[in-house]
């Protein structure tokens, strides 16, 4: 589909006309950056969420770029979020064994929304890959793969942090084995 008009102010994004799923990758990055730049309006917030969000939220732009421009998502950058990762997992004592109910603190409810649309973007990532069209570079869906769990795991703090506990959610879909 052509755009229907030639007036700029009219069209509100280059590719929202194309077929290919690229567009839809983008614009689901750019979410998943809108919704950091909420969290990151949503003061007090702890220096730790602060600093990692911080840094995430331009990196999300450069993911949102790296599959129809330059790759600008580098090994760096997957080694500063995995050490996110490591370092929230050690404030957690490891966390939870299973899974939460998403909710808790206001500021965790929506580091769950950015999980959930960490995983929109992976799976946009996915369909990219199955067109056919473009091949996206691995260290991309490993980096949102990472997004997802960071996100998770700074809603886990969060809630840590502000002394709210966490319901677990037992599955009755997909029994868990009974920990010992």
């Amino acid at each position: 589909m052509k755009p229907v008009s030639k007036v700029m102010a009219e069209l509100c994004y280059p590719f929202i006309y194309e077929e290919s799923p690229v567009c839809d990758f983008e614009i689901a990055a750019d979410e998943l950056c809108c919704r950091v730049g909420l969290v990151l309006s949503m003061q007090p917030l702890d220096p730790l969420v602060q600093q990692v969000l911080s840094r995430l939220q331009a990196n999300i732009y450069h993911l949102n770029g790296s599959v129809r421009g330059k790759l600008a998502i580098g090994e760096e950058d997957v080694d500063a979020l995995i050490a996110d990762y490591d370092a929230l997992r050690e404030a957690l004592s490891g966390g939870f064994a299973g899974f939460v109910l998403p909710g808790g603190h206001p500021v965790s409810s929506q580091l769950h929304l950015c999980r959930c649309q960490a995983k929109k973007v992976v799976r946009a990532l996915v369909a990219i890959e199955h067109s056919g069209l473009k091949s996206p570079a691995p260290i991309l869906f490993r980096y949102g793969n990472l997004l997802a769990n960071v996100m998770y795991a700074l809603a886990s703090y969060t809630n840590q942090v502000n002394q709210v506990e966490e319901t677990e959610f037992i599955s009755k879909s997909y029994p868990m084995p009974k920990r010992q």
